[in-house]
């Protein structure tokens, strides 16, 4: 799947990753909140958190450029420990980033944890049912899992492309679904 993805990041001329954002703009759960220009619930904006994109994934780093123009607030993931979710910091989209495991750049541990109204997940596949197909970490997993056993209201979304599309993919007892997957052609609301 890292080389079946590959040959789509290969072929990204960066329209791509522009329609992907495009798309999560649109969505109802980020444009309903900016028309209103504020969360009623919480009285402030979204708290949005990505991902330092690794290897091929999508330009996640771009999308929450866009998202931060129209006043959400970022975050990105830190890692704990192996078997224990990711923690949330908030990030201003200039601070320096950390050397994180596995390839990944991450805000300073010291920073307060935040949590996220929107998680936007990296995969190598996924199906019409919003499972999804990762690194074999767990890492997302078990944060989704942590965050909805809380009770946390969050949206969780995948960024793909939309040739990541598998009606294969292997799901175990463990495995967390994704509320929504967004690729340059296509949402997809399990």
């Amino acid at each position: 799947m890292k080389a079946h993805r590959k040959k789509f990041d290969d072929q990204n001329d960066n329209r791509v990753v522009r329609q992907i954002a495009a798309n999560i703009l649109m969505l109802p759960e980020i444009a309903g909140e900016v028309q209103r220009g504020i969360k009623a619930s919480r009285n402030e904006p979204h708290m949005v958190a990505g991902f330092y994109p690794i290897q091929t994934e999508v330009d996640c780093l771009f999308i929450l450029k866009a998202l931060n123009a129209i006043q959400c607030r970022c975050a990105l993931p830190v890692m704990a420990g192996k078997d224990k979710p990711l923690s949330f910091k908030e990030w201003d989209l200039e601070e320096p980033l950390n050397d994180g495991p596995y390839g990944t750049r991450e805000p300073s541990a010291e920073l307060p944890n935040v949590k996220p109204d929107i998680i936007l997940v990296p995969l190598l596949a996924f199906d019409a049912r919003g499972n999804r197909l990762g690194y074999g970490g767990g890492f997302y997993d078990r944060t989704l899992e942590f965050y909805r056993g809380a009770g946390h209201e969050f949206t969780a979304i995948g960024l793909a492309y939309d040739g990541q599309f598998r009606n294969d993919i292997p799901v175990g007892d463990k495995d967390q679904p994704l509320d929504i997957i967004v690729t340059e052609k296509k949402v997809y609301r399990p």
